[in-house]
């Protein structure tokens, strides 16, 4: 009796499991994506051209979107790996640095 106790809610714990994961990896991926938005927004606030490498170092494969002005801000999205990104969740992050002067 024991045996299909455990047979009939294994899937069950599996399954709560598998989601936990999944929300575990979304929630650091979107960490990454706002540690690598704060990145770029300095780099690009103090006019290097390399601001968009510096979010993909941090966050590997990433898209970068810069807006300038007094403010330069930068929006980083990534797709959530594993089965929510299959989904269509997308992790994005917007920050914002002032424009040092001189700079482009």
């Amino acid at each position: 009796m024991v045996t299909a106790e455990t047979a009939v809610s294994l899937p069950a714990v599996v399954l709560v499991l598998l989601l936990v994961l999944a929300a575990i990896s979304a929630g650091l991926t979107q960490l990454r994506v706002a540690d690598a938005a704060r990145s770029a927004a300095r780099q690009a606030a103090i006019g290097s051209p390399d601001y968009a490498g510096a979010a993909h170092r941090v966050a590997g494969p990433v898209h970068v979107g810069v807006d300038s002005g007094e403010l330069t801000c930068v929006t980083v999205s990534r797709p959530v790996p594993g089965p929510l990104g299959g989904l269509g969740v997308v992790a994005s992050a917007r920050a914002c640095a002032y424009t040092e002067p001189g700079a482009p």
